[in-house]
């Protein structure tokens, strides 16, 4: 999950002829909001106790800092609007960009995300600490059986799960307000 996570994050930002931060950090947020909507769309709800959730989560609170206090008639607010558009896969349209963008604004500016970028950080650090380990420990003990490493996996997996999602129940008000504004998004997508 880790390798197709960075893939992505990395191919994404390679896309579209702006090379600048805003451009770069439109992308991310767009690829992660196209993210979280596949998975709203599987669950109806956006679950933070999904650790992909609280992983894409963290890049759209990352992606969308540079958006306080810019003017909306701004370059980098158009940079990342087109960013938007291009990270989404077109979820995010040029008659929706701007809504989008703005409701992102308001986000940024209205709400303290720090705890929602602490979580994701700590999601991915373990996971990606637990692929590792995982690794060695096949490599290791190539005689285990499957059934043994599956459930080594399974319970490094739920602890690195259970403590992200501690960390999104302590932010429950950073939280409650950064998926109203999401879903309110996923209202105006097409697909």
């Amino acid at each position: 999950m880790v390798i197709c996570l960075m893939t992505a994050s990395c191919g994404i930002l390679g896309i579209g002829t702006k090379n600048s931060s805003a451009s770069a950090s439109g992308q991310a947020s767009g690829a992660a909001l196209k993210s979280l909507y596949s998975q709203y769309q599987t669950d109806g709800q956006i679950d933070v106790t999904n650790l992909n959730n609280i992983i894409m989560l963290a890049q759209l609170t990352n992606g969308i800092q540079g958006l306080k206090d810019v003017d909306d008639k701004s370059a980098f607010y158009n940079e990342f609007a087109q960013g938007l558009i291009l990270g989404s896969d077109r979820l995010v349209t040029k008659s929706t960009a701007g809504t989008v963008t703005n409701t992102l604004q308001n986000l940024a500016n209205s709400a303290d995300l720090s705890l929602i970028s602490a979580a994701g950080v700590v999601a991915l650090a373990e996971t990606e600490e637990t692929g590792k380990e995982t690794a060695q420990a096949a490599q290791e003990t190539v005689k285990e059986t499957v059934q043994e490493t599956t459930a080594q996996v399974q319970a490094a997996a739920q602890n690195t799960v259970s403590e992200a999602v501690e960390m999104i129940e302590d932010a429950s008000d950073e939280v409650s307000g950064t998926l109203s504004s999401i879903t309110s998004i996923f209202g105006l997508f097409s697909k």
